[in-house]
């Protein structure tokens, strides 16, 4: 009777011991992932992460990335480097459309120019021959440095496209990893102990 008693002291203490550490144990897990109640399908938009329409929050971010190869430091870089080449490239493609309105206007304007000044040379032409003098015309373009700036403002803004091209592109390649990894992260499991529903056990849900 003594041993039976003593058996059942054992196994009971034994049972709260290991409840009491599954409780511990899941309440650290807890603390550590942060955001292991978002469940769902995480998305990507711009540089960040969505989980339905709910944007994840850093912490949250760093709970699921615990789970994943990538860390939140990681992200944070992968993160400033997708916007900074989304700046590059409304700022240079700002620069490049600016450009070319600008070449275009002193291109138009070079033309405008040199065809009024030819009409001045038709008109004036018959004056000259009659009295047996020749013109003395110099043309110089003031649209020309219009046309040159123009140019310059759109060969930089190219050049500023293909950088922020470049810097997009891999910096939204690597976010997309950080997406697929986030959606290929293991289920999380819960070992709880109480009533089941056949009864007083142990449980492992994920």
């Amino acid at each position: 009777m003594k041993k039976s008693i003593r058996g059942t002291v054992f196994i009971l203490s034994f049972i709260v011991s290991m409840a009491i550490s599954c409780m511990t144990a899941h309440a650290q897990y807890n603390d550590m992932s942060g955001a292991s109640s978002y469940g769902g399908l995480v998305e990507r938009r711009g540089a960040n992460f969505y989980v339905g329409e709910e944007q994840l929050g850093e912490e949250q971010l760093a709970g699921l990335l615990a789970r994943t190869d990538f860390t939140a430091g990681q992200v944070r870089n992968y993160q400033k480097g997708f916007k900074a080449g989304k700046g590059l490239l409304i700022g240079f493609g700002s620069l490049t459309g600016a450009g070319l309105i600008t070449a275009g206007v002193g291109v138009v304007g070079v033309v405008v120019e040199a065809i009024a000044l030819g009409v001045g040379v038709v008109i004036v032409a018959p004056i000259f021959a009659a009295t047996g003098t020749s013109p003395d015309i110099q043309y110089e373009s003031k649209f020309q440095y219009v046309a040159y700036a123009g140019l310059i403002a759109t060969g930089v803004g190219i050049l500023g496209l293909a950088t922020g091209t470049t810097v997009y592109c891999v910096y939204k390649k690597r976010l997309n990893k950080v997406e697929r990894a986030l959606n290929a992260r293991p289920a999380e499991m819960q070992l709880s102990f109480g009533a089941q529903k056949h009864g007083v056990g142990f449980a492992l849900n994920f």
